[in-house]
Formats: C-alpha cells, sequence, structure tokens
C-alpha cells in the first residue's frame, strides 16, 4: 500500500511539472512576438531622429450649438448683477426707487401750500348814511299823488325831502364817484352820485359850488355840500333837501336803502 501511493504521488508531480514547462513556453513564445512585431527596430529609430519635426494639428469638433426660441444665436452681454440697495430693493426695483423723488417731511406734508388759493372774502355790505341830520317833510309818493305846497296842486314826488337850515352839511349817502355837478334853473344847485349795482342819487337845493367834483369818488358819510335856499321849484318849503334816487330810469324810495328795508 504505501509503495503505491508513493507512485502516484510522483506521477502527479511529473504532471504538474510538464504543465509548467509548457506554460512557460508559451509565455516565451507570446513575449517573442511580441518584440518581433511591437518593437521598432533600430533603423527606424535613426529614420525618425533624421526627419523634422512637423507639427500635427488635431481637428477638433466642436459640440452643436442648441438653439431654442428661449435663447437666439446672438445673446446679449448678460448684466451685472445688481448691488443690494439699502432698502432691500435688486434690479429693476433697485433703480425705480432711486428714481423716484424722496419723500416729503412729514411736517411739511401736513402744513397746507402757500401757493394753494384762499377763497376770497365776502364782499361787505354797503354802508348807508342818512343825507342830513332832519327829518322826512314829505316822503317819495311812487305813483300816489301828494299836495305840492310852492304850485298848490296833487302830483307824484319822485323824491324825499329832509328839513334843514341853510348851512346845513350835507353827506354822501354811500359810497360813489361824483357824475355832474351842475345849477339848475328849477331844483337849483345839484350833484349826482353814481353807486353799486347801477344806483344813482341827486342832491337838489345846495349852495353854489359844493365840495364835490365831477369825477371824484366819494365814502359813506362824505361831505358833498351844504343847504342853500336855490331849489325854486319848492320855494315854499324854505332851505331843504330834495334827494332823489333811481336805478336805471326808474324812481325808487332812497329810504328803502336806509332803513334796511328795499325789498320789502
Amino acid at each position: 500500500m504505501r509503495k503505491y501511493g508513493k507512485a502516484n504521488a510522483a506521477a502527479q508531480m511529473d504532471d504538474k511539472g510538464f504543465y509548467i514547462i509548457l506554460a512557460i513556453c508559451a509565455l516565451a513564445i507570446v513575449v517573442s512576438g511580441y518584440v518581433l512585431f511591437f518593437v521598432p527596430s533600430g533603423s527606424d529609430d535613426a529614420v525618425l531622429e533624421n526627419t523634422p519635426s512637423v507639427p500635427v494639428t488635431v481637428p477638433v469638433t466642436a459640440p452643436p450649438l442648441d438653439l431654442t426660441e428661449d435663447e437666439p444665436m446672438e445673446r446679449a452681454a448678460a448684466p451685472a448683477e445688481p448691488d443690494e440697495k439699502k432698502d432691500g430693493k435688486t434690479g429693476t426695483e433697485g433703480k425705480a426707487a432711486e428714481d423716484e423723488p424722496a419723500p416729503a417731511d412729514d411736517a411739511s406734508a401736513e402744513q397746507p401750500e402757500e401757493a394753494v388759493q384762499t377763497a376770497a372774502p365776502a364782499a361787505q355790505p354797503p354802508v348807508w348814511v342818512r343825507p342830513v341830520e332832519g327829518a322826512v317833510t314829505i316822503p317819495f309818493s311812487g305813483e300816489e299823488l301828494v299836495f305840492q305846497p310852492t304850485f298848490g296842486d296833487w302830483r307824484v314826488h319822485t323824491g324825499t325831502d329832509y328839513a334843514g337850515d341853510e348851512g346845513d352839511r350835507v353827506y354822501a349817502v354811500t359810497d360813489g364817484t361824483v357824475e355832474r355837478v351842475w345849477m339848475d334853473s328849477l331844483y337849483g344847485q345839484c350833484v349826482e352820485l353814481a353807486h353799486a349795482d347801477g344806483l344813482m342819487t341827486v342832491y337838489m337845493g345846495l349852495k353854489e359850488n359844493p365840495k364835490a367834483k365831477e369825477g371824484g369818488t366819494v365814502k359813506a358819510g362824505d361831505v358833498i355840500g351844504e343847504l342853500g335856499a336855490t331849489n325854486s321849484s319848492e320855494s315854499a318849503q324854505g332851505a331843504h333837501l330834495h334827494l332823489e334816487a333811481r336805478v336805471g330810469d326808474r324812481p325808487v324810495d332812497v329810504e328803502t336803502f336806509l332803513t334796511g328795508t328795499q325789498g320789502e
């Protein structure tokens, strides 16, 4: 039994040696073939050394452009990234914030502008003054007939007669301008004043050379002259003031203006 085992082991060792030798031979053949076919010879090296070096241009194929509707072929340079603004806005919003004017101070915003036109003050009502200190002796009659003592008949009285003494002052009943100053053959020295709203007043029976002059202006209460005895049409009444008032061609009662009862 022992001899058989030894012989069998020796036979196995012989088989392994054979295969090892065979593998070594195959490897040698492969190495020889590589050297023969792939390693350049010495003559080739000499030829390469004597050949001038020529730059070799390797063509490079550019990658295809991806042209889409969103990305045209010619692109504008990308805008620089905007700096962050103090107010936290960037880009267009930040630019708009810079362009906007600075808000006005709260104090100036609360105060009204001086340029705003204020409402015009309401017109003050005219001032009225009685023409003389004396009382009414013969009132304005309108269309009614009254007795006229100088002529002894009945007629309409288009003015108002005020009692007075020669030399008494006569006052402008309200603001106006002096339209006319003249001497009338019946009514004596006369002064006509023009007032607002088309009102005209005529003072008759004054002394000659009154203080009022044509083209001048008067205020309510200004002295326009003095009472005289020049009104021959009413001479039976002595010195007195005959005052007429009219709007346009229509006679009106001057007392309605002096007493504030106009329009009643």
